[in-house]
This record gives C-alpha cells, sequence and structure tokens, in this order.
C-alpha cells in the first residue's frame, strides 16, 4: 500500500511539472513580435498562399493578407519534404511550430523545413 501511495505521489509530481503549450492567435501579433527567437506555435486561418516570381519562396499569410501578419514560409530545398504541396492549407485553420523571427525586424515568421511543423486543426 505505501508503494501504490509512493507511485500515485510520483506520478502527481511528474506531471505538474509540464507546463501546457501556449498557443499564439496569428492575428496577435504584438503577441508574436515579443517571441522572436523563441520557439511558438500559433495558429490562425490561412488568408493567402503565393510563391516569389522565381518560385524559390513558398509564402502561407496566416491571419492576414500579405506582409501585414503572420507568415509560414518554406523554402525551395525543403520543397521535397513536402510532396502534397500546401494547397490542402488553403482558407483552412491551422497550426504551426518552430522558431520565430521577425523579417525585416516587423513581420513575424517561422521557415518550414519539415510537414510536422504545420498542420490542419480539427475540430476539438
Amino acid at each position: 500500500m505505501k508503494i501504490l501511495r509512493g507511485l500515485g505521489f510520483a506520478l502527481v509530481f511528474a506531471t505538474t511539472g509540464f507546463a501546457q503549450e501556449e498557443i499564439i492567435d496569428a492575428t496577435n501579433l504584438e503577441a508574436l513580435r515579443a517571441k522572436d527567437g523563441v520557439e511558438v506555435t500559433v495558429e490562425g486561418t490561412v488568408t493567402e498562399i503565393g510563391t516569389t516570381k522565381d518560385s524559390t519562396i513558398t509564402f502561407i499569410n496566416i491571419g492576414a493578407p500579405k506582409k501585414r501578419g503572420f507568415v509560414a514560409v518554406v523554402f525551395q530545398k525543403n520543397y521535397a519534404a513536402f510532396p502534397e504541396g500546401f494547397d490542402k492549407f488553403r482558407n483552412q485553420k491551422v497550426r504551426v511550430k518552430g522558431l520565430l523571427k521577425l523579417y525585416r525586424g516587423e513581420i513575424p515568421q517561422v521557415v518550414l523545413n519539415t510537414p510536422g511543423q504545420i498542420g490542419v486543426v480539427t475540430s476539438q
């Protein structure tokens, strides 16, 4: 009985050490800018998907149109990691995970290297 009580205490103690993941809304630019250089999880609706004229960069704009909000960026060198492309995210609520950087000191973005960094949010 003492062993079971001890195990129960250890389990409660161990699980309280885990912090709940903070999810930042893609439209909360102030909160996003405050996380420059930090691993984040961002959630919002994809407003646009586009590529540069030379097709070397794909932009997934989330929460706001181009250059006005959060962006998930995929460089050409990583396209092979996304064989299904990006259209499946169009107009979907997505969750993005990765290192947030401020592009030109203003636009919050996460570079996507693997498909595991972005996913469609399903009803919970």
